[in-house]
Order: C-alpha cells, then sequence, then structure tokens
C-alpha cells in the first residue's frame, strides 16, 4: 500500500535558470555564510523541499545553529516558512527532538518587541498541527491580546480561533478569553476578528454581545458589520422566528455608508 502524499499549502515560484544545489556547498554556506548567504542557502533549501527532496542529514540542526539566531527580517520571513514545510515529525509520528530548540525560538518571537516579528509569527502558528509544538507557546500567545500594537492582537486573536478550532484542550477558555477582550477592544479590525471567532465558537456569547451594543451597529465599521450580518443570517436561517428580534439592526445596516454591508442586508 503506498504512502498517503501530505498536502502542499505552499507554492513558491523557482527561477528556470537555477542552479543546482550541492549539499556540501548548502551546508557550507548556512554555517559560514554571511546574512545574503545563509538567506539565499536557505532559499534553496526551501526549493528543496517543495521539489519533493529529501532533508539532507545534519541540516536541520544547521539551520537550528547557524540562521535560528539571525535578527535579519528577510531571515525571519524565509525560517517561517521552513518550518511551515519542513518535516517535523519521525516516519513513526512522533515529533523531531530538534523541534524542541525551535519551539523555544517562536516563543522568543512572540515576546519580541518588533511588532512585525510578533504578529507574522502568530500568523504562522495557525498553520501548525503539532500540539505538542503549541503547548508551550500558550502563555506567550494570549499575552499578545494585550499588545500595543493592533497588528499583533488581531493576529492573536486568529492564532487563539485556529487553535481553540484543532486542539480545544489546548486553550478551553477561548471563547471567554475572546469576549472578554471583545469588550474592551477598540480596534475594529481586531474586533471583527474577535466577533468571528465567537459567532463560530460561541454563538450565545456572539449574541450576547450584539445585544449590548445595538444601538452602535451604525459607528461601526464595514468589515464588522459584514459579520454582524452573517451572525443574524445564521441565526435566522436555524430559527426563522428570531427575525422580529433582529429588525432593527437590519435597518440600521441598510443605511450602511458600505454598499457591501447594505446589499448583505437587504438579503435579510
Amino acid at each position: 500500500m503506498t504512502a498517503v502524499e501530505q498536502p502542499c499549502y505552499t507554492l513558491i515560484n523557482v527561477p528556470i535558470d537555477t542552479e543546482p544545489y550541492s549539499e556540501l556547498q548548502l551546508k557550507q554556506d548556512l554555517e559560514k555564510g554571511d546574512v545574503k548567504v545563509k538567506i539565499e542557502a536557505l532559499k534553496k533549501t526551501i526549493h528543496m523541499i517543495l521539489a519533493g527532496e529529501r532533508l539532507p542529514p545534519g541540516l536541520l540542526m544547521i539551520i537550528i545553529r547557524y540562521v535560528l539566531p539571525l535578527q535579519d527580517h528577510t531571515a525571519k520571513k524565509l525560517l517561517l516558512i521552513f518550518w511551515e514545510i519542513v518535516p517535523k515529525t519521525t516516519p513513526d509520528g512522533k515529533l523531531l527532538q530538534e523541534m524542541i530548540l525551535v519551539c523555544d525560538a517562536y516563543r522568543k518571537d512572540l515576546q519580541h518587541p518588533n511588532e512585525f516579528l510578533r504578529g507574522s509569527t502568530l500568523r504562522f502558528l495557525c498553520k501548525l498541527k503539532e500540539a505538542e509544538l503549541l503547548e508551550p507557546l500558550m502563555p506567550s500567545i494570549r499575552s499578545c491580546l494585550e499588545h500595543r500594537h493592533s497588528y499583533v492582537r488581531r493576529n492573536a486573536v486568529l492564532a487563539i480561533f485556529t487553535i481553540y478550532r484543532n486542539f480545544e484542550f489546548l486553550i478551553p477558555d477561548a471563547p471567554e478569553l475572546i469576549s472578554n477582550y471583545l469588550d474592551g477592544e477598540q480596534d475594529m479590525s481586531c474586533k471583527r476578528n474577535a466577533f468571528l471567532m465567537l459567532l463560530h465558537a460561541d454563538q450565545d456569547r456572539a449574541l450576547s454581545y450584539l445585544a449590548s451594543c445595538l444601538d452602535q451597529v451604525t459607528t461601526f465599521g464595514d468589515i464588522l458589520q459584514l459579520v454582524i450580518v452573517e451572525l443574524i443570517y445564521k441565526v435566522c436561517h436555524n430559527n426563522p422566528s428570531e427575525r422580529s428580534r433582529f429588525i432593527r439592526c437590519i435597518y440600521n445596516l441598510l443605511n450602511s455608508s458600505s454598499p457591501a454591508v447594505r446589499y448583505e442586508a437587504a438579503g435579510e
């Protein structure tokens, strides 16, 4: 019986004139090259994995030792792609020991003062399917909900939503946590992500929040108004007798400044 191939979610264009790689040269560039050389070697490694080639023995540890500590933003972005696609388990399904070191690097990036690194790391964690890697990072992920920058906060909400959906046992109080967070959040993109999570994870909490701010719906941005319309549609589709409950809200949304919101609200 043939083994089932893993799905591929990452596609990267490889130039036709790319030179064939040498395993020895690749290791030397990653270990002894300057930042630019290491970046190019990491790109070649990513191309190699996506082409279906096996990772040369010892290369994973070289990347952990000599590339992972780099603070260069390009290297950081490439590493997120690398960790997404590289095999993280042994043939029998056990997590590689080297990934413990990688997990520590994730934790440091989640505490980094630069909001781009925090936010991009949170987006990357949405793609992880290994609960063992995510578990030690949960305190750092939760703390990102209180970051000063909205880019970090909204990606923290997405990370919590995805982790709750895939591994509920890692954060069983996620609906309550996000509900409390939503009450105090002011940024519309963050509120939209939080409300969207409640819509799918705890509809009663989403309805409770909507009931508490019915008079403010017209002041919300269109990205949040669209999710509110989605919630109303979902509730009314499952229970048509609830329509009267949302008449005033729908009327307000029909007067929204956004054509998209007016269009969706008209369908109600």
